[in-house]
């Protein structure tokens, strides 16, 4: 079950304003030969340092703090460089570019030809254009995964694996079985990345029919004021009593405070909603929906080892904890563990190759476990399906997120991927 609608919902707000097995996860930690720094002949590789460069859309018409990768990236960094940094070198960030939405290419093309760093950490933009450039330089590249871009190049890491839009899944008709929902409304913008979405939520209950959906509307337009009235009242005439989205936040908002207002009683399914800020703000709105997340929530108790590592570092660095954060982190970590596996002579390929080894690659607990040999692929093929989908589930209380459908110790709930489960499970696993 992937999380295809975390993805879209992100480029689709721009586009609507213009635990695992810890030794498949975890590499050799050796940083110095006898006491002695190896010379490495690479690009950003000194005698003292391994330097790194990025690119977020730091500025960008949602006024989202997506630069906050970098706070992730440089809290890792200093928790190595603490401990003696890494054969005998500290990390460094050399490079914070802003693609200031759309100029991406021309970024890459800076950050390879004029900061010359060995590695691209973090990339955090919303419309990955400095892919054709990074994929091309085989430059090892760590990013926060929201574009279909991501999918392909061997040189690419992230914390989810390649995205399938329009593919079914169980996860979602699972919730509704649990909830006791019979009948989904579902509401999406009407350009491509948006239709694709809601394609897969079809596609998923044609499959796994627990519930029909009995009210679709995907031509809503892109505005910062849609009037959502008339979709309300055909979702409850329709009786309707789960909704979910393929807007940004504005847009479920908006929709939100519609649904209240002609007293339509649905439990929401939110993506895009991890966000602290915004359910301070707003969550009185949305009690009682649920959000997952592909990684183990702030929330999750007790925390696993890469969480409590997070959370110390950036309290320790003064930093603020958000999912973009947390993105940058792990990150730094799934670079580090490349720069481990990779022995004192690395060089870009030989991090490249040995990431590419790794069928389970957790952050420490953060991550319920990337099998590097498949998911660079498309998931559409049957080589590049993995077992199971696991992701984290939580549920809006009093304003605050609630880890939900897990045990102690075991954040995510897993379901078989959906070309090998026939029917909607009655419970799903639970995984650490």
């Amino acid at each position: 079950m992937r999380l295809r609608v975390i993805a879209v919902l992100m480029v689709l707000g721009l586009i609507a304003v213009s635990c695992g097995n810890s030794k498949s996860s975890k590499a050799k930690t050796t940083t110095t030969v006898k006491g002695q720094t190896v010379a490495v002949d690479q690009p950003g590789v000194t005698d003292t340092e391994i330097r790194v460069g990025g690119i977020a859309s730091i500025n960008n018409p949602l006024n989202f703090n997506y630069g906050a990768a970098f706070d992730g990236v440089e809290a890792y960094f200093e928790m190595i460089n603490s401990a003696g940094g890494i054969y005998g070198r500290k990390l460094k960030v050399v490079a914070k570019r802003d693609d200031q939405l759309a100029n991406g290419k021309s970024e890459a093309e800076g950050l390879l030809a004029q900061d010359n760093p060995f590695a691209a950490l973090p990339i955090a933009e919303l419309l990955f254009t400095a892919s054709d450039v990074l994929a091309k330089a085989n430059i090892p590249t760590f990013g926060w995964n929201v574009n279909k871009e991501w999918t392909g190049p061997p040189n690419f890491f992230e914390q989810e694996g390649a995205l399938c839009f329009d593919c079914p899944g169980v996860g979602l008709p699972w919730l509704a079985k649990e909830l006791g929902k019979k009948k989904l409304g579902v509401l999406a913008y009407g350009v491509e990345q948006s239709s694709d979405c809601a394609k897969g939520i079809k596609a998923s209950f044609d499959k796994y029919p627990v519930a029909t959906i009995a009210w679709d509307d995907r031509s809503l337009p892109f505005s910062s004021a849609v009037d959502f009235s008339a979709d309300v009242k055909r979702m409850k005439d329709a009786g309707v009593d789960m909704v979910t989205t393929c807007m940004d936040q504005n847009g479920v908002l908006g929709l939100t405070r519609e649904m209240k207002k002609q007293g339509l009683n649905a439990a929401q399914y939110l993506p895009n909603a991890y966000d602290h800020d915004f359910m301070n703000s707003y969550g009185d709105l949305f009690e009682g929906s649920y959000v997952r997340t592909r990684f183990a929530p702030f929330e999750t108790q007790p925390q696993p080892a890469g969480l409590k590592l997070f959370d110390k570092w950036m309290k320790k660095t003064g930093k603020k904890e958000v999912e973009i954060s947390y993105v940058g982190w792990i990150d730094a970590d799934m670079f580090v563990t490349g720069l481990k596996a990779a022995g004192p002579n690395f060089t870009r390929q030989k991090v490249i190759d040995e990431l590419n080894k790794l069928t389970n690659y957790n952050a420490d607990g953060i991550l319920p476990g990337l099998d590097w040999t498949k998911q660079h692929g498309d998931p559409h093929l049957d080589q590049y399906k993995t077992p199971e989908d696991c992701s984290a589930m939580t549920k809006i209380v009093n304003k605050k997120f609630e880890p939900v459908f897990t045990t102690p110790g075991k954040p995510f709930i897993c379901f078989p991927d959906s070309s090998r489960a026939p029917t909607v499970p009655d419970k799903p696993t639970t995984k650490a």
